[in-house]
């Protein structure tokens, strides 16, 4: 095998805040978009986990990359899973100036903004690849981080010593200052494990009468993003 398998770098998903035949158990076939030139292929299985949160604005994407590459060489999309699927996915003639594969979500305009896995390639590959399996968790909390958080700008007033009522939205700092801590605005925890309705979290983000000066409604435009709150909330606030 080439190559090796490193943890996504989040850093550069923020700064931009994706084919031939894939097949998966379910037999569904997915629309590729491959380069012509030709190399190895690169082949991997992937369990993917809580589908729920499978994103609906942005696509998930098996795809080639050059060196700080922000869209793929070659790709494959990813259609929705049910909970636990094993998906195997395979990018045919891998162009050479790739230096890396990634399972991604992606933009309309293609450009990454949440790796979930990277494998680094190597320049002198000579045979084809096939990739350890791997278990994805679309749940993960560094995907609220980023695409939440650091996307909306929450970090603009909840950041420092000590953030907007005392809340920290920060990488790093976010977490504890949320889970299971009490808020400065209301009887409810700021989050409660497994309780949404118990958090007062999503009624700042959903009610204009849990803040009002200013009013949080219309930071998080996205509903899904909303559904993703949520749904980490119900699932017990997993930090993964």
């Amino acid at each position: 095998m080439n190559g090796t398998y490193r943890r996504p770098l989040r850093a550069a998903a923020l700064a931009l805040l994706l084919c031939t035949a894939v097949r998966c158990d379910s037999g569904d076939i997915y629309e590729s978009h491959q380069a012509t030139t030709e190399g190895v292929s690169v082949r991997g299985t992937f369990e993917l986990l809580n589908p729920e949160v499978f994103p609906g604005e942005y696509d998930l994407i098996f795809g080639a990359f050059g060196e700080g590459g922000t869209s793929a060489l070659s790709s494959v999309n990813v259609l929705k899973p049910t909970d636990g699927d094993r998906v195997e996915l395979s990018i045919e003639n891998v162009p050479e100036d790739a230096r890396s594969v990634r399972l991604c979500m992606t933009n309309s305009g293609r450009q990454v903004v949440y790796t979930f896995f990277e494998y680094a390639l190597d320049d002198d590959r000579t045979s084809d690849i096939d990739l350890p399996s791997a278990q994805i968790d679309l749940l993960e909390y560094d995907r609220i981080q980023l695409l939440v958080f650091q996307q909306y700008n929450c970090v603009s007033c909840h950041q420092g010593e000590s953030g907007a009522g005392g809340l920290l939205l920060t990488e790093g700092n976010s977490y504890r200052s949320l889970v299971g801590t009490a808020s400065t605005l209301s009887d409810k925890l700021r989050v409660k494990p497994s309780d949404p309705e118990g958090s007062f979290l999503l009624d700042a983000l959903t009610s204009q009468e849990a803040i009002s000066s200013p009013p949080h409604t219309g930071f998080v435009t996205r509903s899904e993003d909303i559904d993703l709150l949520r749904i980490w909330i119900e699932k017990g606030c997993p930090q993964n």
